[in-house]
């Protein structure tokens, strides 16, 4: 593998860094028999719960929910750090904070809110809409193929029983956010193609002076180019 692909792969550490830990997380939960949704869940409103802004997320009711987390959050992951590495970083940590102070604020108070799906969220609402607001072809290619892997994850945002339907609404708001504050970060693949747009010589069908010459003045023309540039 030679040093740009090296360089290409190093971007994903991050993400895989983080799901290595939800499943430290969740293989300890596990084998200790620990009750950590109660401990270190986010609860609404509750001062003494706020640090379940940052613990929240690394946690899962069960091997389902951190199956279908991690298989969504790989795919989605993958598609910011790989093509969005400039603000890759400072966008998931923006989702992140600002999801859970967001479900800190107007989630039910009636239960512990865990799992990363509302970064989940943030990330298709990031994906999708920084396409509309940058309005490239890379970026819109981007847009329409998330929309077509996980158009599915509409259903997430209907209210349902035993799911965390807030943390999905307030997380795709932030990801819509996200993609706007930072639609104007371009990538240098980006500037480049902007660039050959701009620099491209244009190219016309006809003469440009086809309407404002006659033609025994262009006939004029032509032979006096001939006698400055004989063969």
């Amino acid at each position: 593998m030679d040093d740009i692909a090296k360089k290409d792969w190093k971007r994903l550490y991050f993400p895989i860094g983080f799901l290595l830990t939800i499943w430290a997380v969740h293989i300890v939960k596990v084998l200790g028999h620990y009750e950590l949704g109660y401990y270190f869940g986010l609860k609404p409103l509750s001062v003494p719960r706020l640090s379940g802004i940052l613990t929240s997320p690394l946690i899962h009711g069960d091997w389902g929910h951190l199956i279908n987390n991690t298989l969504s959050f790989a795919g989605l992951s993958f598609f910011l750090f790989f093509f969005y590495r400039k603000i890759a970083l400072k966008s998931f940590i923006m989702i992140y904070l600002l999801t859970g102070i967001g479900v800190w604020l107007f989630g039910k108070g009636i239960a512990f809110h865990i799992g990363a799906s509302g970064i989940i969220y943030g990330m298709v609402g990031l994906l999708f809409w920084i396409g509309i607001f940058r309005q490239n072809v890379r970026s819109v290619a981007i847009s329409l193929v998330v929309l077509t892997l996980y158009s599915g994850m509409f259903y997430g945002l209907l209210p349902k029983e035993g799911i965390s339907y807030e943390s999905h609404i307030i997380g795709a708001i932030t990801g819509i956010f996200a993609a706007y504050y930072y639609k104007n970060d371009i990538e240098e693949e980006e500037k480049e193609k902007s660039n050959r747009t701009v620099d491209a010589p244009k190219q016309f069908f006809l003469p440009r002076d086809v309407f404002t010459k006659t033609k025994y003045e262009r006939f004029l023309e032509d032979q006096q180019s001939q006698l400055d540039n004989p063969e």
